[in-house]
């Protein structure tokens, strides 16, 4: 080592260059050394730094580890400080900031690792393996450490993200559950794992946390050696074959699979409905798929768009739809008229590169391409694949099981017992518009279908009576349906209930405004003050409902029946919504409406 060397101890996060990334195909999957020149080149590239394009840098061995160290310094902006004071002080000085972009990489048999400082994360976060700490840490537990936090993220959606702090001595089997998936977790680094897998580190006698995440940080400052060392361990106990898993969904991160499996058989999928919906030889009964749509990450932004923007790859203009229902079946249309040659090999160029933005008043909110909107379970060997998010999962083996009898024990522990929907869903009735119209006049029901404020419902249906007012969320079909009403249900609930509590009510204001300016109301307005004063003013319990009808020819009714019933999908968003609502204390009730 070099005199200058002052063997400084710091806390370290460790990353993973994931090296199944669809960039890194062509360099060689044993080449290490290729794949971090190529992640270097990248961000020389982003930063345009020219100069150094294409300059390789090289390891150096250390105890059998192969480092490599990038560097760059990064004008990344001007100091605040230079748009606060008047031009005249400011003239002729220099207020740019410079940013240290630091990247060690650690070169260990098949594997990449990195520690980075400064801007460095930026270097990496492209083709780092975004649940290296969490997927590290199911081979060293046991489950039955204590828990300080955790943050997951439920499978039903990212509007479910949340981060919990627990009291001392909940151990983390008693939090995991098997719909979330966990993002971050901060739990105490057991004894026996200290002395053991980790005996290089001096821990002393204090307690050590453990914070996992996309990278894996032991909260415990080592010097240069214990990292080499640690580097090292991690990389051997990867290569285990015993696993704890801290979730039912597994995602698959085989990218060859992903593409030459799951994705084409989606493409084939929809390419059969497209053509069954609108070609010259479409069915007058079309399937309709199991899917929702939905932005992949920014589900409440998509909610609240006002209008939706379609644009195919490399047009400048695009298609506005307003209706965030008929999204899906818009897409697939548009892509109908967009084609040329009707096969499959042109559809999947054009489903591939066509992009939806969820604009409000010229402002994008969410953008993603259509594909990445998909919510689906798919069928593959006999076993549900599922695309959730724009990711895609398995399911361990007792999935199946587990998720029936906890949708079957939801249903009973919350139904809404008594007649609040005393209506059959007749056979003359064509979709949720025409169910919710039948409580309109109906004595202490008040109909806000499609009443919307800051682009959200209410709820289609308000029910009150001497104790509660119900705000009832109704949908026909138990499928990846209800993972939609299962967000509108959170989100009305949130805005509302956070009006309620902050002593406001525009977002109730609105939804009466919107109420009252529906020609088919005209018969039944709403007075504005009277009506907020009634429901704020009486003490009255909110109650939320999700309310469904079974939509399936061989299954009439859905309570009793959980397991006959194909969508994993609306069972995991039943539980999911749940237990969010409760986690909330959002009172939720179930509802199935009968047919007659």
């Amino acid at each position: 080592m070099e005199e200058n060397f002052e063997n400084k101890q710091y806390e370290i996060k460790i990353f993973q260059i994931d090296r199944s990334h669809y960039e890194f195909r062509n360099l060689g999957l044993a080449e290490n050394h290729r794949i971090i020149n190529y992640v270097v080149n990248e961000h020389r590239k982003k930063v345009e730094n020219t100069k150094d394009l294409n300059v390789e840098i090289y390891p150096t061995e250390i105890d059998d580890v192969g480092f490599y160290v990038y560097l760059y310094n990064e004008t990344e902006k001007d100091s605040y400080w230079k748009s606060f004071i008047p031009k005249e002080l400011s003239q002729n000085l220099d207020f740019r900031i410079l940013q240290l972009s630091f990247v060690l990489f650690a070169s260990i048999d098949q594997n990449i690792y990195a520690i980075v400082g400064g801007g460095g994360s930026r270097v990496i976060i492209r083709y780092q393996n975004h649940r290296f700490g969490l997927d590290f840490f199911e081979y060293i537990t046991d489950l039955n450490e204590d828990v300080i936090s955790i943050e997951v993220r439920g499978i039903s959606g990212k509007l479910t993200k949340r981060a919990d702090i627990f009291k001392d001595g909940l151990k983390l089997i008693d939090v995991l559950n098997f719909t979330n998936i966990p993002s971050k977790i901060n739990l105490i680094l057991k004894k026996e794992i200290k002395d053991t897998l980790f005996d290089f580190i001096d821990f002393g006698e204090r307690s050590t946390v453990l914070e996992i995440s996309s990278y894996f940080n032991i909260k415990h400052k080592i010097e240069f050696e214990s990292l080499t060392m640690l580097l090292k361990k991690i990389n051997e106990v990867s290569q285990s074959d015993h696993k704890k898993s801290l979730t039912s969904f597994i995602e698959v991160k085989d990218k060859f699979l992903i593409e030459n499996s799951y994705r084409n058989q989606l493409i084939l999928i929809l390419f059969e409905n497209m053509m069954d919906r609108y070609s010259p030889a479409k069915s007058d009964y079309p399937k309709k798929l199991d899917i929702e749509f939905v932005h992949p990450s920014l589900i409440k932004e998509f909610y609240e768009a006002e209008e939706y923007v379609y644009k195919f790859k490399g047009d400048k203009n695009g298609y506005k739809f307003y209706d965030r229902k008929n999204l899906f079946l818009e897409g697939l249309k548009l892509i109908y008229e967009k084609l040329e040659n009707v096969t499959l090999f042109e559809f999947t160029k054009i489903v591939s590169g066509l992009h939806l933005y969820g604009m409000r008043k010229n402002e994008t909110l969410c953008h993603s391409v259509f594909l990445n909107h998909i919510v689906c379970e798919i069928n593959v060997e006999n076993r549900p694949i599922f695309q959730i998010d724009s990711r895609w999962y398995k399911v361990d083996d007792n999935f199946t099981d587990s998720i029936n009898n906890i949708c079957d024990q939801m249903l009973e522990n919350n139904y809404l017992n008594g007649k609040v929907l005393y209506h059959l869903w007749d056979n003359y009735i064509e979709n949720e518009d025409s169910y919710n119209r039948l409580y309109h006049l109906e004595e202490n029901y008040w109909v806000f279908d499609k009443a919307i404020s800051q682009n959200i419902e209410l709820c289609d249906v308000m029910f009150e009576d001497d104790s509660n007012i119900y705000f009832i969320h109704v949908k026909d079909g138990f499928d990846a349906k209800i993972r939609d009403l299962s967000n509108q249900i959170q989100i009305s609930a949130n805005r509302f209930m956070n009006e309620r509590n902050s002593g406001k009510t525009e977002f109730l204001s609105k939804v009466i405004d919107a109420y009252n300016h529906k020609a088919v109301n005209a018969d039944n307005l709403i007075d504005k003050d009277d009506f907020i004063k009634n429901v704020f003013d009486q003490g009255k319990s909110f109650v939320f409902v999700m309310a469904f009808r079974s939509n399936l020819k061989k299954l009439n009714q859905i309570r009793g029946n959980v397991s006959k019933a194909e969508s994993n999908i609306a069972k995991y968003s039943l539980i999911q919504c749940v237990r969010e609502m409760n986690t909330l204390s959002y009172p939720i009730k179930l509802f199935e409406i009968l047919k007659s």
